[in-house]
């Protein structure tokens, strides 16, 4: 069992308010559950407390156990979703945005960023992606680590610290600590295969899982491996348009829509055309995850262990629509107009290796622990239409690499000091090298062949712009190689003070050999009880996010048609640029600096009952110096004063520029809360309710001004402007509630979950442009039967009834000349482009499990 389970419940208006206010009442001897039913408050964590063992009702912090079985059971295809679904105040939504970000997708936690959060694998850093979200409209900017890539057959559990944990951990624990457990079982295994529907087609799925342990040596040793397989086509909520789209054209020349004497394109007579493959999660996936955990005792003092990841993962990603007839579009390759696919070809994996045991009456533990991320991109059905007819359709984009190595070495021990418990000391060392690389593609994938029109063609003259449709490729000036070390002291000590009143400190020093430098964190945690099962607790803590190598690193560059002053018109370039970057310095960016954070928490844990619990924290973290985008800083008019600055400096051609910045000061203000019941019913079974609910917001104290681009375009001029706003505070629900019930009678297990969302803003580039989402229950089951001790089968549904977000575009197919602009015509984000809970619909799926 786990310390807190967030299941389903019963849609009865009376059971929803017993379970919300029974606790309170402490009126539950009608239901007292008996031994076997009491939850289990002893679950032993380390997470968040390196300096002692403590259980999750002793915990000074807030922390959630999850339990491997219960990630498997939601039906979802990954563990980034299965997170999604069960815990409130993480979010995973289901497309964050174009470009990689809508196949890699961020997260984000208590209103932060993906990248806030710290994950751990057995209690080592993980790695981060090597894909730098660009186009993703929640998180954008971020690298977090990628979580689809953990095998879920592996899990034992997770534990979810939701509180800073800097001053133990180091970067990027700023929102809180997310640890996966592997499994230890040194004998016996399982096996599952699912096959599930979206609603909206194909949206195919199919999954295994396998996992299975062996004794190592005679001591307690175990080896324990595991394998996901996983299949999962796209989803569409509206397939290839039909419908003839006629293009205006006037004395043989394209014009635009509601032009005086145009008539239709004649080539565009007879065909139905291509309009919009529709909206909804766009990408293929293969996904092949591996991993070992084991461990072996050599002596009473000394244990070896080691654990690793593999993964290989496929995605095919269709992305953005082309007709015949656009000037992206070559006819002799393609007479019908295309799909644009972007390819993505990923091998990630992590190993770790160690020994820990007793030296000296200190309990020690040295390892290391190497990941490394590695991304190939490509591209398929699309062209490079500045190159002509002569275009291939097949190209490679580049490659992305992330590299990371960390070593530890941490030692504990306790202390008597004259109190009624040790004082429990832990102190340790860390070094951590990483290294990100980006290297360019295939000239044909960015370079611009110069083909032009012939005469005699619609658009006779015109030259298309170079580079492929939807992406390009990277170019040796977008290239680039960066990496640092950073060394890491830390020491955190914890004692019970008295009987009631426990305490713990932490105090970590860092150095960064690049612009990051010195930082130092701290925390002060305290836990003190009232009564038998009812505990006040709080924490105040300091923290630090390093900027990652990615977000000093990443470039890419798009070409742009732009009309000069004179009225003609050229390709010029638009370049994402590393703020170290002259460019990107003579455009007002400095070298990045480290996000500081403050965190204050405060909370009560009560246990009425042995079959109840309580939980509510709330929370207040203040960011300064917080990574953002800047806005697309380019000429606007006839001004030339950003083409003729970067002129000067020998940067030619480049007509617009963006880069990351220490951009704006947060502060998020946020509730917690965790409930739940264990009812036994005798032979109507036994039932675990809860209702967890979480509620964050987030708002902006300060937008960092830039000088040197005020000075340039006008001191109104906002470098972090409204959408990017308004998705930073707006972009997620600001609270989630989730309802649930266990239901176990006999042979059958009864999952029903009911999930409110809260409304949200996808932000226009004004107010008036935005729109608002309102907010949606959507209702989760799954039902499962014990064919036998060993196999059971479950059929199950995640949005059972298919709800969406409120549609506020209709689709709509205009044959014959239109007066609208094709962009409006089959829009295919009539549901938003992106989605806390999804765009497809519902998702049936049945799961067939065996145990031996």
């Amino acid at each position: 069992m786990h310390a807190f389970v967030p299941h389903q419940t019963t849609p009865q208006p009376s059971r929803l308010r017993y379970l919300l206010f029974v606790g309170l009442a402490g009126s539950l001897s009608a239901q007292a559950a008996p031994q076997e039913t009491v939850l289990d408050t002893v679950s032993v964590i380390s997470t968040g407390n390196r300096s002692n063992t403590l259980t999750v009702a002793d915990s000074p912090s807030p922390i959630d156990i999850i339990s491997g079985e219960q990630i498997r059971k939601t039906g979802k295809a990954s563990l980034r979703e299965a997170l999604g679904r069960i815990v409130p105040s993480f979010s995973a939504p289901a497309q964050a945005g174009g470009g990689t970000s809508s196949s890699v997708r961020p997260v984000s936690i208590r209103g932060l960023s993906g990248d806030h959060l710290l994950v751990l694998v057995n209690g080592k850093r993980r790695h981060n992606t090597a894909v730098y979200n660009n186009f993703a409209r929640i998180a954008s900017g971020s690298v977090p680590v990628d979580l689809d890539l953990i095998p879920t057959s592996a899990i034992e559990r997770i534990e979810l610290l939701r509180d800073g944990a800097s001053a133990q951990y180091g970067s990027d624990a700023i929102a809180g600590v997310l640890n996966i457990i592997l499994k230890r079982q040194a004998e016996g295994g399982s096996a599952s295969v699912t096959v599930g529907q979206q609603e909206d087609k194909p949206g195919d799925l199919t999954q295994t899982g396998l996992n299975g342990g062996f004794a190592l040596g005679a001591d307690g040793g175990f080896f324990n491996t595991s394998l996901d397989i996983r299949l999962q086509g796209p989803s569409y909520s509206a397939g290839d348009a039909q419908g003839a789209w006629y293009y205006p054209v006037l004395n043989g020349q394209s014009v635009p829509f509601g032009t005086p004497g145009a008539t239709a394109d004649p080539r565009e007579a007879s065909v139905d055309r291509l309009l919009s493959r529709g909206y909804g999660r766009s990408n293929r996936d293969e996904v092949y995850n591996l991993s070992y955990n084991a461990e072996l005792p050599l002596s009473n003092r000394l244990t070896l262990y080691s654990f690793a990841t593999y993964s290989d993962r496929s995605i095919v990603d269709t992305r953005g629509s082309f007709r015949a007839t656009s000037l992206s579009s070559i006819p002799e390759i393609y007479p019908d107009g295309f799909h644009a696919q972007r390819l993505i070809d990923e091998k990630d994996f992590q190993f770790a290796f160690g020994g820990k045991g007793d030296l000296a009456g200190w309990d020690y533990d040295l390892s290391t622990t190497y990941g490394k991320d590695d991304v190939r991109l490509g591209a398929q059905n699309t062209l490079n239409a500045s190159l002509g007819p002569a275009s291939k359709t097949s190209f490679y984009l580049g490659a992305l690499e992330f590299e990371q190595w960390t070593t530890n070495l941490d030692f504990t021990r306790p202390f008597e000091i004259g109190l009624g418990k040790p004082l429990q000391l832990s102190a340790g060392i860390e070094h951590r090298w990483e290294k990100y690389l980006q290297t360019a593609g295939e000239p044909d994938s960015y370079r611009d062949g110069g083909y032009e029109y012939p005469t005699g063609h619609p658009r006779a003259g015109q030259r298309p712009s170079a580079g492929l449709q939807s992406f390009t490729g990277t170019s040796p000036a977008d290239a680039g190689a960066l990496d640092r070390d950073s060394y890491a002291f830390y020491i955190d000590a914890g004692t019970n003070l008295s009987e009631r009143l426990y305490t713990s400190a932490a105090f970590r020093f860092e150095h960064y050999d690049d612009s990051s430098g010195n930082t130092a964190s701290g925390k002060l945690s305290t836990r003190y009880e009232l009564a038998p099962g009812l505990a006040l607790r709080g924490t105040v803590n300091t923290g630090f996010r390093a900027p990652s190598l990615a977000q000093q690193t990443f470039s890419v560059t798009q070409n742009t048609s732009v009309r000069l002053p004179d009225g003609t018109t050229q390709t010029l370039l638009a370049r994402y640029l590393p703020p170290a970057s002259v460019a990107a310095k003579a455009l007002g960016a400095r070298d990045l600096e480290p996000e500081q954070s403050t965190n204050v928490s405060v909370g009560i844990s009560w246990e009425p009952a042995r079959n109840a619990r309580i939980t509510l924290d709330a929370y207040r973290i203040e960011i300064k110096d917080r990574i953002v985008k800047s806005e697309i800083i380019r000429d606007s008019g006839t001004s030339t004063v950003i083409r003729d600055t970067l002129a000067s400096l020998g940067i030619n051609d480049l007509y617009s520029a963006q880069y990351n910045m220490n951009g704006v000061d947060t502060r998020t203000d946020g509730v917690d809360l965790v409930s739940e019941l264990h009812s036994d019913y005798g032979r109507f079974g036994q039932v675990r309710w809860s209702a967890l609910y979480s509620y964050n917001r987030t708002t902006i104290r300060d937008i960092k001004q830039n000088g040197t681009v005020s000075g340039l375009l006008g001191s109104d001029y906002v470098i972090f402007g409204h959408q990017a706003q308004t998705d930073l505070t707006r972009g997620s629900p600001r609270d989630k509630l989730v309802l649930g019930g266990n239901w176990r009678i006999g042979d059958v297990i009864a999952d029903l979950q009911f999930t409110r969302y809260g409304k949200y803003t996808e932000a226009g580039s004004t107010a008036a442009a935005d729109r608002q989402f309102g907010a949606r229950w959507i209702t989760d089951l799954d039902l499962t039967y014990l064919l036998t001790d060993n196999l059971s089968l479950s059929l199950g549904s995640n949005n059972l009834f298919g709800i969406r977000p409120d549609r506020q575009h209709p689709n709509a197919v205009v044959t014959g000349l239109g007066t609208a602009n094709p962009s409006e015509i089959n829009n295919p984000d009539e549901y938003g482009a992106f989605s806390p809970y999804g765009l497809n619909g519902a998702f049936y799926y049945a799961r067939l499990s065996y145990d031996w």
